[in-house]
């Protein structure tokens, strides 16, 4: 099923009453992986007053998801930051925004203001993709057939050549949209000497309006 997530972390800096907020999120596959990344960040700022984090991540069609205020007041900073996961409606994410302290305090719903608003600039500054399943499929056909392929595939969307070879035939990997692997493989099936299913990825694409 396609989900959102981020494309790259972008990490974003916001300064708020003299505290600074670092954002960084990662599009992750595993809670594994989340917990790496919230490693990862809470080393390179171990000198920050607090390192807030919170992951939503569904791997074999379970959802998994965690959060912390990491030494906030409860409630005020790792709810704030999934909250913001939920109403971007992202999935396989995880975002860790830390503070180091600037003198002046914030109270609660400045700081539940500061956590979301660091969170929802770091998302969008590493960009929203969606997340689609393309199949790769490696194609044998003769060149008289290859031209007729190429022709009957330009009417379609969902598809991109990945590689061609010409030897004593024409080979071509393809890599097919989900949604779309009927229409062109029906396309493809009776043009060609050969089909074969290779492999699966997962690929992003821009967010449709």
């Amino acid at each position: 099923m396609p989900y959102k997530s981020i494309l790259k972390n972008k990490e974003t800096k916001i300064n708020i009453k003299r505290s600074e907020f670092i954002g960084n999120c990662s599009k992750v596959n595993s809670e594994q992986q989340a917990k790496e990344f919230i490693k990862s960040i809470s080393e390179l700022y171990k000198n920050a007053n607090h390192n807030c984090w919170a992951y939503f991540v569904t791997d074999e069609n379970r959802e998994y998801f965690n959060y912390t205020d990491n030494g906030e007041p409860s409630g005020s900073a790792g709810k704030p930051i999934f909250g913001e996961i939920q109403k971007m409606n992202l999935n396989n994410i995880v975002c860790v925004v830390t503070r180091f302290f600037g003198g002046v305090k914030l109270g609660v719903r400045g700081l539940i203001d500061a956590y979301s608003k660091t969170t929802f600039e770091t998302v969008k500054n590493s960009k929203i993709v969606e997340y689609r399943n393309a199949f790769i499929y490696g194609i044998v056909t003769d060149y008289s057939q290859h031209a007729e392929i190429e022709r009957l595939l330009k009417r379609e969307i969902g598809w991109e050549i990945i590689e061609t070879k010409f030897t004593e035939n024409v080979y071509l990997e393809i890599s097919i949209d989900e949604e779309k692997i009927e229409p062109i493989k029906n396309i493809i099936e009776k043009k060609s000497i050969k089909l074969d299913f290779l492999r699966q990825e997962e690929k992003p694409y821009k967010v449709r309006d």
